[in-house]
């Protein structure tokens, strides 16, 4: 067999599973799984955003670990995933809150129970 002859077959070969209904089955199975999951994520991220910063917002002030943990590790994320722009205000609002100690924040905490 020469090298023309393998090509040709392996073109048809390669026409034949990218033309498969099976195929374009199992690619579009996967996108709307990892879609569905992504929305989950957006909606867990959504509300871990919201339980926080209400948190924060109303202490009245945050720590700097929890602007970083909230903005680093939630709000971006989020952010990148699609999500919308009413976290994206409780973000900023808490990023205008001051800033004080774990030891105040606790101390606050514990005021407002």
């Amino acid at each position: 067999m020469d090298i023309m002859e393998l090509i040709k077959q392996l073109v048809i070969i390669a026409v034949a599973v990218l033309g498969s209904n099976g195929l374009w089955a199992y690619i579009q199975s996967k996108s709307t799984a990892k879609t569905a999951r992504d929305r989950m994520v957006l909606g867990l991220g959504h509300a871990e955003i919201f339980r926080l910063a209400g948190q924060y917002l109303r202490r009245g002030a945050i720590t700097t670990d929890e602007l970083e943990d909230l903005d680093k590790y939630l709000y971006k994320p989020y952010s990148e995933l699609g999500g919308n722009g009413t976290a994206a205000a409780m973000v900023e609002q808490c990023r205008k809150l001051p800033i004080i100690t774990a030891t105040q924040a606790a101390r606050k905490d514990a005021e407002n129970e």
